[in-house]
């Protein structure tokens, strides 16, 4: 009996290696593949199509005002580079301003941006603001026409995402002040604002 005892014993410890050895295999396999799922890659050139709405206030004629409200459209690029979650980059749009005021216009309007953005995988949420300008026109009947390049600043924010590695969608708010432009003693003073809704789809190259 005791003979049997110890050669009982023998086996069972002569297994727990076997089964150690079998954990050991199937542990770094499970963990290897949990690391190949890696997150979107933000970084990259990117070049898009975008479209929205735009409220826009005009000053003219030393103290005549005029809202410009409707569509816009236009195209956008830039570059993105990623450190962690954390993504920046620069960005140039164009626009062609669907409003006129009959006297007074908007007829386009551009921006040269930066961008910060923190990124929850294939989502990211930014802000972005530089340089903005726009094309205006002034015409009043017996008065004067003048139109003219405005220089003035832009700010906002938005969310993009990414619906597969190439196509990234957006939705994103700024507010434009194209600043103040002196057409001459008749006209006076030019100034713009708007506020700018648009959705873009973009590709990823």
């Amino acid at each position: 009996m005791y003979t049997k005892t110890i050669a009982l014993a023998a086996m069972a410890f002569s297994a727990v290696p076997a089964f150690a050895a079998d954990v050991v295999v199937q542990d770094p396999a499970y963990v290897q593949q949990g690391q190949t799922q890696s997150a979107f890659d933000w970084s990259g050139f990117y070049l898009g199509l975008q479209g929205g709405y735009a409220a826009t206030h005009a000053t003219y004629l030393n103290g005549s005002e005029r809202d410009l409200d409707g569509g816009a459209t236009g195209i956008y690029g830039g570059y993105n580079f990623q450190h962690g979650p954390f993504v920046f980059g620069i960005e140039n749009d164009f626009n062609y301003n669907w409003k006129d005021g009959n006297d007074v216009a908007l007829k386009w309007d551009g921006s040269a941006r930066g961008r910060v953005g923190y990124a929850l995988d294939r989502t990211l949420i930014y802000g972005t603001g530089g340089l903005a300008a726009a094309g205006g026109e002034v015409d009043v009947p017996g008065v004067g026409k003048k139109d003219d390049i405005l220089i003035g600043w832009t700010a906002g924010g938005g969310v993009e995402h990414a619906l597969t590695d190439n196509i990234i969608m957006r939705a994103e708010y700024r507010y434009d002040d194209f600043g103040r432009k002196d057409l001459g003693a008749a006209l006076g003073d030019f100034e713009v604002n708007q506020q700018k809704v648009t959705v873009g789809t973009s590709f990823k190259f």
